[in-house]
């Protein structure tokens, strides 16, 4: 289950089985049911190449161990087991991870503005 504070509006995520766009009501039905200890299946979504290439990030190599994908200057690591690693401008950005919604924050964070064509 996913905790509120991992979310943002307009991040996309299963909520009770169904890809959704997390609005500000689904941030408070969330809440609601962390609070009341009712599970209301929030799953993330994880990231796979083949979303990596429908949101416009374009394969660039492949080495021993990775794919690399790229988009706006930002370089993304694709290793199935170990998770997503983020680079900008050589850096890596935070740790590595899995889900949708983890990059939508990273790429708000990082360009401000919004990853499109998620659903």
């Amino acid at each position: 289950m996913l905790e509120t504070r991992e979310l943002r509006i307009g991040n996309i995520i299963y909520l009770n089985g169904k890809k959704s766009v997390v609005g500000s009501d689904e941030i408070a039905f969330i809440g609601k049911c962390h609070l009341l200890g009712i599970n209301c299946e929030t799953t993330p979504i994880k990231i796979t190449e083949e979303t990596l290439k429908g949101i416009g990030f374009e394969f660039e190599f492949e080495n021993m161990t990775n794919r690399v994908y790229a988009k706006e200057g930002i370089k993304l690591l694709f290793h199935p087991t170990e998770g997503i690693a983020l680079y900008s401008h050589g850096n890596k950005i935070g740790k590595n991870f899995f889900y949708i919604h983890q990059l939508q924050n990273l790429w708000f964070c990082l360009l401000g503005k919004e990853l499109t064509n998620l659903l």
